[in-house]
Parts: structure tokens; sequence; C-alpha cells
């Protein structure tokens, strides 16, 4: 997969990831990093740059630039959409750790998920604590109340992480207006 890897970033096509174990729905996107654990897109969402995303490798199934997407790609270009997307940055996707150290904290809002079927985890918020083994997170429910506590999510059981994507800036954007009393935890 790294070779793969490796030539999708070269193209800067837009690219497939489907996850079978996880969903039958591809996802969309520009290959901006990766390492063995991890690869880390520009998200595409109907023709919207939505932030980044960072998915565990052991999760995909598939990754390919398909015929759609290097049609989509031409389109992208034709809008100046392609303009905004920062391949040169270099990012650390080595591991769960240095991703959060790195983009998690340079975007300060951002979504963790643990997909698993049986018992999915979706949480929203503000980073706390990166540890060795797990983050921490201050976060909050839909209808934009912080949590009493933080919310702690191992590593192991990250299968993906969303930054400066249109869900979560909204939030961000909702409560640099509405300054509300976080808990004092």
């Amino acid at each position: 997969m790294d070779e793969e890897l490796n030539k999708l970033k070269e193209e800067k096509n837009l690219v497939t990831i489907k996850r079978e174990g996880i969903d039958g729905h591809g996802i969309q996107g520009f290959v901006l990093a990766h390492s063995k654990e991890l690869v880390l897109i520009q998200y595409v969402y109907d023709f919207n740059l939505d932030g980044l995303m960072v998915l565990r490798l052991s999760d995909v199934s598939s990754i390919e630039s398909t015929k759609t997407d290097l049609f989509q790609t031409q389109i992208f270009k034709d809008e100046g959409l392609y303009s905004r997307i920062d391949f040169s940055k270099e990012y650390d996707v080595t591991n769960w750790h240095t991703v959060l150290s790195t983009i998690g904290r340079e975007y300060g809002f951002f979504i963790i998920e643990d997909e698993d079927p049986e018992y999915p985890i979706f949480l929203l918020g503000e980073l706390r604590i990166i540890g060795e083994d797990s983050v921490s997170m201050l976060g909050f429910s839909g209808a934009a109340n912080w949590d009493d506590e933080y919310s702690e999510m191992s590593y192991e059981d990250i299968s993906s992480f969303q930054v400066g994507n249109n869900y979560s800036n909204m939030y961000k954007r909702y409560f640099e207006r509405n300054a509300l009393t976080k808990p004092s935890i």
C-alpha cells in the first residue's frame, strides 16, 4: 500500500477510499501524507473541500483514482478550488499521537471517531490531554452543551480524525460568538 499511496500523493488527483468493514460508501479526497498506520487527505464532500481527515490504514480496503475521480479533479481545477489545496505542507502522520500533537493542536476543535459498527463513538470538542496511549478532550453535545468531564479515547480505538471541516467550524464560530462557560474540570 505504501508505493500506491506514494504514487497517489505524487499524482495529486482525487482518490476514492473504501473501508468495507466500516462503511459501504467511499470517501473522496486528495492524499496529503501517509505513514504505515495512517493516511491524511484533504477531504472532499459534494465538491467542497471539507477540512482534513486522517484514516487508519488497517481499515482501508481500497484506495484508487477512478475515472470519475480524474474527471472531478479537472472540475476542481476549472472551478479554481484545486489551487486551495496545500500539497506542499509537511504533516507528521506517523501515529495518532503525532497527529494529535501537531494537527490537533493547530486546529483546536476536532472530531475523533471509533467507527466500530457495533459500538460507534463520535466525539467533537477541544483537545485537552495527549497521553502516551490515549487522548482526552472536552466535548459538547449537538445542542452546544459542554460535557461535565473529559472524554478519553485510546489510540487503538480511533478510526478517523477530522479538523477544519464545516461541521466543527460552525460550532467553533458559534462558541466564539456565544461565550458559554465551560466546566472547570
